[in-house]
């Protein structure tokens, strides 16, 4: 890829920072794949059960919400640079503590640490691009940023499986985690431009509190932030527990569960974010995600539901290609919602989802701990959780709005 250039003959400083904020939210999702697929390993090391570590994501959710919910003001007080720098030490931070802790109450006292990185690397990121690309190239963009996560979850995935089975699951952390995020950290460091877009000086004149009353006073937006909070409820609460779910029904060894489970899953998602930032213009951003969010949703429940391995396993590489088009579609939707407060509407719709999670991820472990028969509880867990989607799926369908179809309509007309 050729590189913009300024008049000077250097990169241009859009096309530097669209750069390292992708490398930065690829460390910060590093994560999001480490606790699902060590569940049970470290859930012996702390003797507890794979439900009850659960709880390490339903904290981390918690700590997106309350940051996410910061992250307006934020915007307004600190430069991009400062968000991103802070949010990579906090990731780095996280993962240290880990691989230190000595019981598990340590453990949740230190990972939510990852959660507030994530959260002010990702909404930081959504907002410059929100605010800076055309159009044309904005919806791509956000593809990219969804894909970013994606990707560290499948170059994540294989890695955590095989360290977990060698070493034990606190090296992940140690010889995995850690140097990403500290790399993500110098990068931003000595990368990052110091000259700001001047998308940065335009959200400094928001009003902060305005920004919500705002958003909140938007039928539309509050149904894209309701939708939010299920379908992340709806989503993390089935994917935590992918790997132990083919542990547990179909007894298949944590490398091999996290192969055909984790990273084929997260790969498919990558695929299906780029599709969907290339497609949700020419089908529109709301029909994009009420269609691949419905296909998701119920190829994800059959998954849980039948009694072959080779189908289930089929059934949910679906579903994963379909969610990944529902992430890029669905974050393409929220950010049009309301233009003049991206910042703030990304925050709240980051801080639902952060919600959204941890509610799915606690809910998920109550069904699985309220069976003492695994196949009966993961069964019971696909239905939940495709309760958790019909919700969104209905609150985006039959309220909330496309702001560019709309436009798009009027100028035909």
């Amino acid at each position: 890829m050729v590189a913009v250039q300024t008049d000077a003959g250097k990169p241009s400083p859009k096309m530097i920072l669209i750069v390292v904020l992708l490398v930065a939210v690829f460390a910060s999702a590093v994560l999001d794949v480490v606790v699902p697929i060590s569940a049970i390993d470290i859930g012996k090391t702390f003797h507890v059960s794979p439900g009850t570590v659960g709880q390490l994501d339903s904290l981390n959710a918690l700590a997106t919400v309350a940051t996410a919910l910061l992250m307006g003001a934020f915007a307004v007080w600190f430069r991009y640079k400062t968000l991103v720098v802070a949010g990579a030490a906090f990731i780095a931070f996280c993962a240290l503590g880990l691989f230190l802790a000595p019981s598990f109450l340590l453990a949740q006292l230190v990972f939510p640490l990852n959660g507030i990185g994530s959260v002010m690397i990702i909404i930081t990121a959504q907002t410059f691009v929100g605010n800076s690309y055309p159009l044309n190239k904005k919806a791509k963009a956000i593809g990219w940023i969804a894909a970013a996560g994606t990707l560290a979850n499948a170059v994540g995935a294989p890695i955590t499986g095989f360290m977990t089975g060698i070493v034990g699951w606190r090296y992940v952390f140690a010889l995995f985690m850690l140097p990403t995020a500290v790399i993500s950290l110098l990068f931003v460091l000595f990368v990052f431009p110091l000259n700001l877009p001047e998308p940065q000086e335009i959200l400094k004149k928001e009003p902060f509190m305005m920004g919500f009353k705002q958003v909140l006073s938007q039928k539309t937006a509050v149904a894209c932030l309701v939708a939010a909070f299920l379908i992340n409820g709806a989503a993390f609460g089935s994917l935590f527990f992918q790997v132990t779910f083919l542990r547990q029904v179909f007894s298949v060894p944590a490398n091999l569960a996290s192969l055909i489970g984790t990273l084929a899953g997260t790969a498919l998602i990558t695929v299906g974010a780029v599709i969907g930032g290339n497609f949700v213009n020419r089908f529109g951003r709301k029909n994009l995600t009420v269609i691949a969010t419905s296909l998701a949703a119920t190829l994800t429940m059959l998954s849980f539901l039948v009694a072959s391995l080779p189908l289930s396993v089929t059934l949910r590489w679906v579903a994963t290609l379909f969610g990944g088009i529902s992430v890029s579609a669905f974050a393409n939707l929220t950010i049009e919602q309301v233009p003049k407060f991206r910042s703030t509407n990304m925050s709240l719709f980051s801080a639902m989802g952060g919600a959204g999670t941890a509610v799915g991820i606690t809910a998920a472990g109550l069904v699985l701990n309220f069976f003492s028969n695994p196949t009966e509880g993961f069964r019971a867990l696909g239905l939940t959780m495709a309760a958790f989607a019909l919700g969104a799926i209905l609150a985006i369908f039959l309220v909330a709005k496309d702001p560019i179809r709309e436009k798009q309509m009027v100028a035909q007309n």
